[in-house]
């Protein structure tokens, strides 16, 4: 379906343009898609919301009135078992689309969203979400192409759930975070997460995750200073994680 997709979009002029994934970056692809004569009437009001660190956004079996868009910070999105165990689906950081799923199939929100930090998030109400999508197939097939970049590492995580050791996942969950947040891309990358939220994402039991994250800080793979961890050997970390 993606290469559908993409082989559409370059047949069209208008929308062929790259974005850049900040407030700029969506204000101008809005601008470019409101140049479409029946896209006219799409808000221009795009609220920004200032959300506390652990601060819930939309939970699980919400009805969506917004598709999200991250403008700064960190956010999780995860399931709870129904014994309160939570399982991380998706982190976010600055330029990503989040809350999109349940809009597009109407449907209430199947996991909550949580910032795991201080977060900017920019509001888009649904009316404009639906005209970008249903009103003009090459809009729709744009917006696709901007909201698919993560399908493929969740049907990644999803197969090292099943089959990986806790070592190679928690190998996978670090070597995630540094991909995700490093701006920088450095061999060397700091990130001050919870052991609850870094078991949920490897999902595992947080004892587990502790004496794992204890063997790596003896082979010199991390370091650890409270709920900082410090990646210092990336190299062997991604080889654990294949």
């Amino acid at each position: 379906m993606l290469r559908a997709v993409e082989s559409r979009l370059r047949k069209s002029d208008a929308l062929r343009a790259e974005f850049s994934k900040n407030v700029e970056g969506l204000t101008k692809f809005f601008d470019q898609v409101k140049k479409l004569d029946e896209l006219k009437k799409l808000s221009s009001e795009r609220r920004i919301k200032i959300f506390k660190k652990k601060e819930t956004i939309f939970h699980e079996g919400n009805n969506p009135n917004y598709l999200y868009f991250l403008v700064k910070g960190k956010i999780k999105t995860f399931k709870s078992h129904e014994y309160g165990k939570e399982l991380i689906t998706d982190l976010y950081k600055e330029g990503d689309f989040f809350g999109y799923l349940a809009l597009l199939e109407d449907k209430p929100y199947t996991e909550t969203a949580e910032t795991l930090e201080e977060s900017e998030v920019c509001l888009i109400p649904r009316e404009d979400f639906h005209s970008l999508m249903y009103n003009n197939t090459n809009v729709m097939q744009a917006f696709i192409k901007i909201l698919s970049d993560n399908i493929l590492e969740k049907e990644k995580q999803l197969v090292n759930l099943a089959y990986s050791s806790v070592r190679k996942r928690v190998a996978e969950a670090l070597v995630l975070l540094q991909a995700r947040y490093d701006s920088k891309q450095d061999k060397t990358f700091s990130i001050s997460i919870s052991r609850e939220d870094l078991a949920n994402i490897v999902g595992t039991a947080t004892e587990s995750l502790i004496r794992t994250l204890s063997d790596f800080k003896e082979e010199k793979l991390i370091e650890i200073k409270g709920s900082n961890i410090t990646i210092v050997n990336l190299d062997k970390l991604k080889i654990l994680k294949a």
